[in-house]
C-alpha cells in the first residue's frame, strides 16, 4: 500500500480536477470545526481537497478504462467479422 499522494498523471487532469474542488463543505464540517484552530481548520481542509483530487484522479482513470476496455471490444468484434469473412472464402 501507498503511504503518500500519487502525483498527477497528465496536466490538464491536475488542472481540470482543481475547479471543483474550491466547493464549501457542509454546514456539519463548519461546526464541526468550531473546537478546532485554524491551522487545524486549514490541515483538515487540506486533506479533504487531497481526498477529494484522488477521488476525481480515479474515477476519470476508471472511466477512462472503460471507454478503452469498450473500444476493445469493438476491435475485437471487427476483427471476428473479418476472419468469419475469410473462412466463408475459402
Amino acid at each position: 500500500m501507498m503511504s503518500g499522494p500519487l502525483p498527477p498523471l497528465r496536466s490538464e487532469r491536475t488542472a481540470a480536477a482543481r475547479g471543483p474542488l474550491s466547493a464549501p463543505r457542509g454546514s456539519a464540517a463548519s461546526s464541526a470545526g468550531s473546537d478546532l484552530s485554524a491551522e487545524q481548520q486549514a490541515q483538515i481542509a487540506a486533506q479533504h481537497q487531497a481526498f477529494d483530487f484522488e477521488a476525481a484522479e480515479r474515477a476519470e482513470i476508471l472511466r477512462e478504462h472503460e471507454v478503452l476496455e469498450a473500444l476493445l471490444m469493438a476491435h475485437l468484434k471487427n476483427e471476428d467479422e473479418i476472419t468469419k469473412k475469410w473462412i466463408s472464402l475459402i
